[in-house]
């Protein structure tokens, strides 16, 4: 059975379906997509753990900060236990990010630790009520040669571990 894996923010970045992927494309833009997808509404047009991985490259950052943590609840919600995300941002100190009026939230490297089970940030996590969001590093977060941070995460669905 193929995996299932949403392109979260797809843009010009089009993926078609093979034997081992399925991709739903979802956006808002000008833009070919197979969902409509507004990233801000409080609850996505997709079943409880319904993607195997979610793909989103030069995206979060585009949304307010103030939405993070809702965005990021939705895309919990969504991705089965064990599941990946593959996420591309800028780092907030680049002129990547600094010069496109349209970014909204910037990205260190540490950003995902308030949500990373074991790391030091995860207490601050925990004070701020986000003890329901539980992630794991796949591989430690890089910065590429585009000044961008990719980072590679894995779901942890606890109640599911425990049931």
């Amino acid at each position: 059975m193929a995996l299932k894996y949403l392109n979260l923010g797809c843009g010009n970045d089009y993926r078609e379906s093979t034997e081992e992927v399925k991709w739903i494309n979802a956006d808002n833009g000008r833009c070919k997509y197979d969902q409509h997808l507004n990233m801000e509404w409080h609850h996505w047009p997709f079943g409880d753990d319904e993607f195997d991985g979610i793909v989103a490259i030069q995206v979060l950052e585009h949304m307010p900060k103030y939405k993070f943590i809702d965005i990021i609840r939705e895309m919990y919600r969504i991705t089965a236990d064990g599941g990946e995300w593959q996420i591309a941002v800028p780092h907030g100190f680049s002129d990547n990010f600094i010069t496109d009026p349209t970014h909204k939230m910037a990205f260190s490297t540490r950003t995902f630790d308030y949500l990373v089970d074991g790391t030091q940030l995860r207490e601050n996590g925990l004070i701020y009520h986000w003890e329901d969001i539980h992630l794991s590093h796949i591989d430690p977060p890089v910065l590429d040669g585009n000044q961008s941070i990719i980072f590679h995460l894995r779901v942890i669905k606890l109640a599911e571990q425990s049931a």
